[in-house]
């Protein structure tokens, strides 16, 4: 065996995990798949997502109540469990490429393939997450109250239908408050922000399960396809109806009011990937009382993690003359709250 060889695997081992880590930590600063996720984390191989409804309320006790009797609720909920699978990639390299010079530098070429490697895959690890909350977007899962996530008939409580339904998803004509179709890439930027108003109120007006008091939700971004974003980067900026009746001042303290912060870029959600769609936004909301389940969690059971196979001290990998470098996790996605995202439909 040549003396050079246990340094160098050494070596070129902490290379591979130094500028995987550090290509994961440059590129997590700019990601958005946080803004409509939480990350959870798992202990066992099947991660249960629960919903408790917030049922509570007071009442003024009457004749069917039993007069002036204590009103007692059963707390209700549901769940829906998800299983945490192994992702993974890896890289081999011939003993030859650790062995011999490469353009005068001992293991040269083997060097240039591992830092090559270990860039992209720590680019591609801190990117996953984000993936995956694209992919589950755009497939619409079930979520925990049986119906898809972006539905028109979610159930304000499924234990009491006299609760009501609301939508996460506006699409088709009109109903009372529920704005139906709110496209906001027509040539009539009035008539765009009028949509965007009309869905926000929608999202305000949502009740809580108990059917009487709101649930307090406040619309934080708007999520666009690149197609979208120079619209919604009008919609949201303070001075863009010059030509409208409404003064400058007047469109500075409506979407002020309205609570939007800068548009938020997702090239996965248009339509150059299966599924995405270049005239469809969405409402990212937040619950003003908080929660600890997001639109969407990414359950984190294993975090990426680099391990080193050598052909020193594994016989197989001797026989073939290969080291190995493999990073692995296990995660899922799982639907959480419907009504903290909010699919805004062109028609």
């Amino acid at each position: 065996m040549s003396a050079l060889l246990p340094n160098f695997i050494h070596t070129l081992d902490a290379k591979i995990t130094g500028i995987s880590t550090d290509n994961y930590s440059r590129l997590s600063k700019n990601l958005w798949w946080d803004k409509v996720a939480v990350r959870r984390n798992s202990e066992s191989r099947m991660e249960r997502i629960n919903w408790l409804l917030s049922t509570a309320m007071i009442e003024r006790p009457n004749a069917s109540h039993g007069g002036g009797q204590a009103i007692f609720e059963d707390i209700v909920g549901l769940y829906t469990e998800f299983e945490n699978e192994n992702a993974t990639a890896g890289l081999t390299l011939k003993k030859e490429t650790i062995l011999d010079t490469y353009n005068g530098i001992p293991g040269g070429e083997a060097m240039n393939i591992a830092a090559k490697w270990a860039s992209d895959v720590g680019k591609v690890a801190a990117y996953w997450p984000q993936k995956c909350i694209a992919e589950a977007i755009r497939a619409n899962p079930v979520t925990y109250d049986g119906k898809p996530f972006f539905a028109t008939n979610h159930d304000q409580n499924p234990f009491d239908a006299a609760a009501g339904t609301y939508a996460n998803d506006f699409t088709g004509s009109p109903s009372g408050i529920y704005p139906g179709a709110v496209p906001i890439d027509g040539p009539d930027l009035a008539a765009a922000q009028d949509n965007l108003a009309k869905a926000v109120a929608y999202v305000t007006s949502i009740k809580q399960p108990n059917g009487q008091l709101p649930r307090n939700l406040a619309v934080r971004g708007i999520l666009v396809p690149p197609a979208l974003y120079t619209r919604a980067v009008q919609l949201t900026s303070a001075f863009f109806l010059s030509g409208a009746s409404s003064g400058p001042n007047d469109t500075k303290d409506l979407i002020a009011a309205l609570g939007l912060g800068a548009p938020i870029l997702a090239p996965e959600l248009g339509s150059n990937y299966e599924g995405g769609s270049d005239d469809t936004y969405y409402l990212v909301a937040e619950e003003i009382t908080g929660d600890e389940l997001g639109a969407f969690a990414y359950v984190d059971r294993e975090p990426f993690n680099m391990i080193t196979h050598d052909g020193v001290s594994d016989a197989e990998l001797a026989r073939k003359r290969e080291f190995q470098w493999i990073l692995e996790g296990r995660n899922t996605v799982a639907p959480g709250h419907p009504y903290l995202l909010f699919r805004c439909q062109a028609d």
